[in-house]
């Protein structure tokens, strides 16, 4: 019988990030060693919070297109003159 092997992958993705600018390094290797944290989960931080970000944007335009597509729907608005007094005389 033929076994076919199955790769394990635990939820991670290992990636290589090249030419890091030297001060972008530095900033973040400050800031990990400030919070106590390990270059790697600082970076890991970061990225996470970009694409959190990213997300809230996308869905930002996404609303924002909604809305305008709901504006351009409404009939056109008159003077506004006539409809207060009308529901002042009510």
């Amino acid at each position: 019988m033929r076994r076919e092997s199955k790769w394990f992958q635990n939820g991670s993705v290992n990636i290589t990030v090249k030419n890091i600018p030297e001060s972008v390094y530095r900033v973040m290797k400050r800031e990990a060693k400030k919070k106590r944290r390990s270059l790697n989960a600082e970076i890991i931080l970061a990225l996470e919070t970009e694409a959190v970000e990213a997300e809230r944007r996308r869905q930002l335009s996404s609303l924002r297109k909604e809305l305008d597509r709901f504006a351009a729907s409404l009939p056109p608005l008159d003077e506004s003159v006539p409809l207060i007094r009308g529901d002042r005389e009510r």
